[in-house]
């Protein structure tokens, strides 16, 4: 069983339905805020500027909570505040369930337990894989930021199923959208959208609805690969690695860059949507 989220669990248990999962979805995004938006109910930001701030945050490495104090100039203290709230008020999918009265209090917490365990042994399998990569540290900032920023740009919660060898081709009916670093290390990194998540990220990093197939969309997706390969280059140089990003790019299918080569492919689901990254080492 690959890596899922709980509600996807559940599913597949067959403890709960689709349109229960899909109404207790939008139970939480009409529940759950972000730091700004409570900002605005409390009168601490005004709308403008809590867009300015989602903006900023979709394309940063910086967290809201310190968007909020250089942005926004909140104090510390009014941000601690804002996460006390929003501590309180957080609702979890298993919860929104309960609340739908789509799942009883005694099934979660059954569901749950066994959920857990099952997950757990997952991530550790996904650590022992992870340590035993050849250039692991160079995959392991690849995984983490690719994951980090398409969650950014779409809004949905992201999650590694698996990481495995590949022949580095890209799939049918998946955009790829592809950055070489060079320096110390060679390599590139890619991911690859199906249609609908690259219309939702297209969205996320240009602020307003696109044509998927226009040059602005095209430009979308190869800033979020420059955003995961720049910062790949920053979180690296700690480790030794003098590295720089080269332009990014999005291979033509039918083109060279789309011939088999041997890759580190990452398997992820953001939301119901799958995608994947993949991270080509060239041998030293």
């Amino acid at each position: 069983m690959s890596s899922m989220f709980f509600g996807h669990y559940l599913l597949e248990q067959g403890a709960i339905q689709r349109e229960g999962l899909l109404n207790a979805i939008e139970r939480q995004r009409n529940t759950n805020r972000p730091l700004p938006d409570i900002a605005v109910g409390e009168g601490l930001l005004d709308q403008a500027k809590a867009d300015q701030i989602h903006a900023m945050f979709r394309v940063s490495n910086s967290s809201y909570e310190d968007l909020c104090i250089s942005e926004g100039s909140l104090s510390r203290a009014d941000v601690e505040r804002l996460s006390r709230i929003q501590s309180t008020e957080w609702l979890r999918i298993g919860a929104a369930l309960v609340k739908g009265g789509y799942l009883s209090d005694t099934a979660l917490t059954t569901h749950l337990e066994d959920f857990n365990a099952i997950d757990s042994a997952q991530q550790s399998t996904l650590e022992s894989e992870f340590n035993h990569l050849e250039e692991s540290i160079i995959v392991r900032a690849c995984t983490d930021l690719t994951l980090r920023h398409v969650a950014r740009m779409t809004g949905a919660p992201v999650k590694l199923q698996r990481i495995d060898p590949s022949n580095g081709t890209l799939r049918q009916g998946f955009r790829r959208f592809a950055q070489n670093i060079v320096g110390d290390r060679d390599f590139c990194i890619t991911v690859d959208l199906g249609d609908p998540l690259f219309s939702i990220a297209a969205k996320g990093m240009l602020g307003v609805e696109v044509d998927p197939a226009s040059e602005a969309a095209r430009d979308a997706g190869c800033e979020l690969i420059n955003l995961i390969g720049g910062n790949a280059c920053t979180q690296l140089e700690p480790q030794g690695y003098t590295l720089r990003p080269e332009p990014p790019f999005s291979p033509d299918n039918s083109g060279p860059d789309q011939e088999e080569r041997p890759s580190i492919r990452g398997a992820a689901l953001a939301g119901d949507d799958h995608f994947e990254l993949n991270i080509f080492i060239d041998p030293p």
